[in-house]
């Protein structure tokens, strides 16, 4: 499921629709930052005692806070060379939202054989229920990633 929408967690439900929890963090535009971006997400799956996410939930903020490493982290943007990254937990899913300075698309493409990179959104779109992205300031996108509950 791409769309520029985020899905309803709580459709047909009487329940608000604010996370439950959240925790966010904001990085560096460079490689370490990946490394911090695991970390961060183990930690706070951890704590909300989703240990049967843990590896989706890292892989899932490892590929996209790598693609807005790579892409994203515009020196012109709101926030030059910072990357942002944000968990959020709903009565069904957690959500995992990178944000950067780009205001160009995650665009799904098909890698070479031997390319050595660019199958990133691919390993998220075959681990997340669902995955999109949308503009949320002049010059900032947020790219998210659901991840149901077990």
């Amino acid at each position: 499921m791409t769309s520029a929408q985020a899905p309803d967690l709580t459709a047909g439900r009487d329940e608000i629709r604010t996370p439950l929890d959240q925790n966010q963090m904001l990085l560096t535009a460079d490689p370490e930052s990946v490394k911090a971006a695991r970390e961060f997400t183990a930690q706070t799956l951890r704590c909300w005692q989703l240990d049967a996410l843990m590896d989706e939930g890292v892989m899932i903020a490892s590929e996209l806070v790598t693609n807005a490493v790579r892409h994203g982290a515009c020196p012109g943007g709101p926030a030059p060379g910072k990357v942002g990254l944000s968990w959020q937990r709903h009565m069904a899913a957690v959500i995992c939202v990178v944000t950067d300075g780009s205001q160009l698309p995650p665009v799904l493409m098909t890698a070479d054989m031997d390319a050595e990179s660019g199958r990133g959104l691919h390993v998220v779109d075959a681990l997340a229920a669902g995955w999109g992205w949308t503009m949320v300031g002049a010059g900032e996108k947020a790219v998210w990633a659901v991840l149901p509950l077990p």
